[in-house]
């Protein structure tokens, strides 16, 4: 009969508990789970870093962005007080409705335009006007015209004729006389001096006037206008005739 030392048997028990296949639940090299890379993403909007250590550039997000000034949707007086935006005014040629003053045609940005006068029309329609410049507002487009502009007919035209025409004003002058050994301004006797275009007010003050290389016959106009034909003499307008 053999016996175990007790020592012995506690070596063998250890032996047996750290090889034994059955706790390691077979053979390591064909059991063996293979980890595949993580490749969750991570990191800022412009790169993109994963587990796996492969750094990969996003692409920048695009968006709807609107550069330079709202100055499209302005009125006349909204676009004059908004730094950056400028109003484009143009003068009528010939069409049906026209009127002689200065049209607002549109607001656009500020911006640097040929100093080179332009003519402009509204597709589909007979409007026509002339530009200071070669900025175009939105709604018009570059074009030709064998027209006149509005209002240029009434160059000419009798008292009578310009009365009637709505884009016609008649000028009258107070013709410089004689009374009592001195000279007056007969405001009381006004006389017919020409026929223009309709225009903005002239700044109030009697202006002196005479026919163009006819400077001995003079007259005060009250509306502070020079009639076409007409240019500024004298020294001032005379004391009104009594």
């Amino acid at each position: 009969m053999r016996f175990f030392h007790p020592a012995l048997l506690l070596v063998l028990s250890a032996c047996q508990i750290v090889g034994d296949p059955k706790d390691s639940g077979g053979d390591s090299d064909s059991d063996a789970s293979t980890v595949e890379p993580d490749t969750t993403a991570t990191g800022t909007a412009s790169e993109t870093t994963t587990t796996d250590g492969t750094t990969t550039e996003a692409q920048p997000t695009t968006g709807s962005t609107t550069e330079g000034l709202a100055c499209a949707d302005l009125d006349e007086l909204a676009c004059s007080a908004t730094p950056g935006c400028r109003a484009v005014l143009g003068t009528p040629y010939e069409f049906p409705g026209c009127t002689p003053n200065l049209a607002f045609l549109g607001c656009i940005v500020q911006t640097d335009c040929a100093a080179t006068p332009t003519i402009a029309c509204r597709p589909d329609s007979l409007e026509i006007y002339l530009l200071d410049d070669t900025c175009i507002p939105p709604g018009l487009e570059p074009c030709t015209t064998m027209v006149t502009l509005c209002g240029e007919d009434c160059l000419g035209v009798n008292e009578a004729e310009c009365a009637i025409d709505p884009n016609c004003t008649a000028h009258f002058g107070a013709p410089h006389v004689e009374q009592d050994m001195m000279l007056c301004a007969d405001f009381d006797a006004p006389q017919f001096l020409a026929c223009d275009k309709l225009q903005p007010p002239c700044p109030p003050a009697v202006v002196t006037v005479c026919p163009l290389d006819q400077p001995a016959l003079a007259f005060d106009v009250a509306s502070g206008c020079t009639p076409p034909g007409f240019e500024p003499c004298m020294d001032g307008p005379l004391p009104e005739c009594p």
